[in-house]
């Protein structure tokens, strides 16, 4: 009887210990259980208030189609996102772009975007914003330490530089006598690397340009300072002369057109373009055109890419050295397929 009693008494202490452990395995599932389905709703439908940053985006002008597409998308994509902007022109102007950038940091922006066209200010600019801790986007012209974004340079030139090649080859029988770039000088070497793929997908197509046959010019990145050097140029080209010429962006191709236009020389020239923005597209599509084309960057889209970017570097996560858009030529056998609207 005794031996049964010590039994039943172990017994006892065997079920009392398993429903301590049993409660304390449940107490324990039930926490975790609270914990994931918090991260999950957090993630899914979180409704505390979230950090509103603020972005300074100083754009190139605010005169040229090109930047005020990049703006307008820029606008669209941070209200999405809820992010406030603090918007700035730095007017085609390094010292402008500088006094924006001092701007931005007395307004404790929490990240930039800079789109400014002189290479010269851009240590001084971002010496500024490393100090302040501010992380920063170059657009199209670099900047040291900042993150680029933008324009595959050297192969948008090719494709535009080929399909003039190819215009080239069919309209004046592949032979050219002067070969007109009307380039910008002041914005560095990336720019430049459009020039020359330019140039070299001319040459792949037509054999290589004579460099006597080459002319240098510097357009500013207007289309009236592109007028005025093309209306000089032309001047010592004689009528019936045959040009290629290759530009760094619509608005200098538009003002190519209207010095070629003066001089009643249309037909003397084919040019190819750059940036398919809304006002270079209108000339693509106009019946005598010298414009074969222009290779599209899509500046409407550019910010789908920079504020997630921008929000990226914010918060830390890991955002590539260099985020390039995918280019397509654009002429008036295709411009449905890209721009519907024209």
């Amino acid at each position: 009887m005794k031996m049964q009693g010590s039994k039943r008494a172990v017994l006892a202490v065997i079920l009392l210990m398993l429903t301590t452990v049993f409660a304390a395995c449940s107490d324990k599932s039930n926490n975790s259980q609270s914990s994931d389905t918090a991260q999950a709703s957090g993630s899914a439908g979180d409704t505390s208030p979230k950090k509103t940053y603020k972005i300074g985006f100083a754009n190139l002008t605010e005169d040229v189609a090109f930047p005020v597409d990049v703006r307008k998308g820029i606008e669209r994509v941070a209200k999405e996102k809820g992010v406030k902007l603090v918007l700035a022109d730095n007017k085609l102007d390094g010292a402008t772009a500088l006094s924006n950038a001092e701007n931005f940091i007395t307004q404790q922006v929490d990240g930039v975007i800079e789109f400014q066209i002189d290479e010269k200010f851009g240590n001084v600019i971002m010496d500024k914003f490393r100090a302040a801790n501010i992380p920063v986007i170059a657009i199209d012209i670099p900047m040291p330490g900042a993150t680029f974004f933008g324009a595959d340079n050297y192969k948008a030139g090719s494709l535009t530089g080929e399909a003039l090649g190819n215009a080239i080859k069919d309209k004046f029988g592949g032979s050219i006598d002067k070969f007109i770039m009307l380039e910008l000088p002041q914005s560095g070497p990336i720019p430049a690397a459009r020039m020359q793929g330019a140039r070299d997908g001319v040459e792949k197509i037509i054999g290589k340009i004579p460099e006597e046959k080459v002319l240098h010019l510097d357009s500013k990145n207007t289309l009236e300072e592109a007028r005025r050097v093309m209306n000089d140029v032309l001047q010592t080209i004689p009528k019936g002369q045959k040009m290629g010429i290759v530009t760094i962006n619509d608005d200098v191709s538009r003002g190519a057109v209207n010095a070629l236009q003066a001089a009643g020389r249309e037909s003397d020239a084919l040019i190819g373009s750059q940036g398919a923005d809304a006002n270079g597209r209108p000339e693509i599509m106009r019946e005598g055109t010298p414009v074969v084309g222009t290779t599209a960057y899509f500046p409407e889209k550019y910010g789908e890419y920079l504020i997630p970017a921008i929000l990226d570097l914010i918060e830390g996560k890991p955002v590539p050295a260099s985020i390039f858009m995918k280019h397509e030529f654009i002429t008036k056998d295709n411009m449905k397929q890209f721009y519907p609207n024209g």
